[in-house]
C-alpha cells in the first residue's frame, strides 16, 4: 500500500484518469466515510444549471465504480436526471480509499464526527501497524493529534452512554441550538462527558445509577455556552450524586456574579491538590466548598 505523510501528500497528485461515467455504474461503497449526502437541495440546483464541475473520485470494482469522494455531488446528480458524471478513476486499496475519503471530507468539513470515528476504526483494524496510533492517524488526514483525540473521545462517550441509558444523544460538528436543545452536543461539550465518565468518582457509581446520572448531565449540558458547560461537569465530577439541575442553577449564579478574593497560601495549596485529586479545577472546589459552608450555616 502506498503511505500518506501527510494530506499536502495529495493523492490528486498521483495517476488518475478523469472520465465521464454513467451514473448507473456508479455506487456508494463501504469506504467512503460519509453515511449520508445530506441535505442536496442547493446543490441540486447548481448541478441542473451548470452540471457537476468538479469530478467525484473512484476506484474500478468488478466492472463498476465504487465512489470514495463525492456522494453529495453524485446524489444531486441522480436527482437532477444527469446520465454521467465527471470522474477521477484510479485503483486503490481499501486502506487507500478511506484515507483519500477521509482526508477530502475533514478538509471541507463535510462529514460528521461519528463518520470520522467509524472510518478512523476502520483504518486501524485494516491495518494496524500503518494506523495503530493517534499520530498515524493525524498525520495521514493532516490534523493534530488533539483533533483526532477530541473527536475519539466525543464520539466514544455518547455512545456510551447512548448505549447503557438509551438517550437520544448525539454529537455534530455545530449542531444548531434547536438541535442542543434536542441533546444534540457539540465535540468540545462531548469531550467533558468523556472527562466525566473517566472521574473516579463517577465511575464507583453503581452501573445503572451512572448511566442515568451520565445521561442527565448530556442533556444538561448540551445547549449551554462552552465555559459554562466545562463548569457544569466539573461541579459534578465533584458530586455526581447531586442533582445535575441544581449544580447548573449554581454555575449560573457563579457565573453571573464574578468574585475576587485573597487567599490564604495554605488555603490556594489545598485547593490546587484537591482540584488536581479530582481532576477538576481549583475555582471548582472552592464554588463547592462555599456552597457547602453556605449549606451549613443555612445561607443557602
Amino acid at each position: 500500500m502506498s503511505k500518506y505523510s501527510t494530506a499536502q501528500d495529495s493523492w490528486k497528485e498521483r495517476t488518475g484518469e478523469v472520465m465521464m461515467v454513467d451514473i448507473s455504474k456508479l455506487f456508494v461503497g463501504k469506504t467512503n466515510v460519509r453515511k449520508s449526502p445530506g441535505d442536496v437541495g442547493d446543490l441540486i440546483d447548481s448541478v441542473r444549471q451548470k452540471g457537476v464541475l468538479e469530478p467525484v473520485v473512484a476506484r474500478p470494482v468488478g466492472g463498476r465504480f465504487e465512489l470514495v469522494v463525492g456522494s453529495r455531488r453524485f446524489e444531486a446528480a441522480k436527482i437532477a436526471g444527469l446520465k454521467k458524471v465527471p470522474a477521477m478513476v484510479r485503483p486503490m486499496t481499501d486502506e487507500e480509499a478511506i484515507v483519500v475519503s477521509l482526508i477530502e471530507n475533514v478538509q471541507r468539513r463535510d462529514i460528521e464526527p461519528e463518520e470520522e470515528y467509524d472510518a478512523i476504526e476502520s483504518l486501524r483494524r485494516l491495518n494496524p501497524r500503518a494506523f495503530g496510533d493517534t499520530d498515524q492517524i493525524a498525520k495521514a488526514i493532516g490534523k493534530s493529534r488533539k483533533y483526532v483525540e477530541d473527536r475519539v473521545r466525543a464520539v466514544e462517550a455518547v455512545r456510551s452512554i447512548r448505549r447503557e441509558s438509551k438517550a437520544e444523544i448525539a454529537v455534530k460538528h455545530a449542531p444548531a441550538l434547536s438541535e442542543r436543545r434536542e441533546g444534540v452536543l457539540p465535540v468540545r461539550h462531548a469531550t467533558y462527558l468523556h472527562k466525566a465518565e473517566e472521574a473516579p468518582s463517577v465511575k464507583d457509581l453503581p452501573r445503572r445509577e451512572r448511566a442515568e446520572r451520565l445521561k442527565e448531565l448530556a442533556e444538561t449540558i448540551a445547549p449551554l455556552p462552552q465555559p459554562e458547560a466545562e463548569s457544569v461537569v466539573s461541579h459534578f465530577v465533584m458530586a455526581p450524586q447531586r442533582p445535575v439541575e441544581d449544580i447548573k442553577r449554581e454555575v449560573s449564579v457563579l457565573h453571573a456574579v464574578k468574585l475576587e478574593i485573597l487567599l490564604d497560601p495554605r488555603v490556594a495549596d489545598g485547593l490546587r491538590r484537591a482540584a488536581e485529586e479530582r481532576n477538576t479545577t481549583m475555582e471548582g472546589v472552592a464554588a463547592l466548598a462555599i456552597h457547602s459552608w453556605l449549606r451549613q450555616q443555612r445561607y443557602a
